[in-house]
């Protein structure tokens, strides 16, 4: 075989094994963003509904309070620590009428408790519960 035709099967056999290196190149390197649970939380002066109750682990909660009572609330769900920690949940405080929209990232599994902790609040079976993530 002569000189020249060995390197045209060279440069050809070169380009083929680069084609598939260019297209994966194409193609972005980044995971998907979490999918968003909107989840609703509407406080009275006489219980918190949730809906829904439920949510996917590796989701961004995005949840939503609303206070339709007529006197100011406070809505705790899991643990507020923040820092070193790890971060399960949060604390919110609402005036009558006052809604707000929290971010919480979804990184574990398990029951979370949420509770209304005012002292006017604390006797109310229906101030508390558990929200679940699977």
């Amino acid at each position: 075989m002569p000189v020249k035709s060995r390197l045209l099967a060279l440069a050809a056999v070169s380009a083929v094994a680069l084609v598939p290196a260019a297209q994966s190149a194409d193609q972005p390197q980044t995971t998907a963003p979490p999918q968003v649970a909107n989840i609703k939380i509407t406080i009275s002066d006489s219980g918190i509904r949730i809906s829904p109750k439920i949510a996917q682990r590796g989701s961004m909660g995005r949840f939503i309070l609303v206070n339709i009572g007529k006197k100011p609330h406070t809505f705790v769900l899991g643990t507020a620590r923040h820092g070193t920690g790890v971060q399960t949940g949060f604390s919110k405080s609402l005036r009558p009428s006052q809604q707000a929209v929290l971010l919480l990232f979804l990184d574990f599994r398990g029951l979370v408790p949420y509770s209304a902790p005012l002292p006017a609040d604390r006797s109310k079976p229906a101030m508390r519960g558990t929200f679940r993530i699977v």
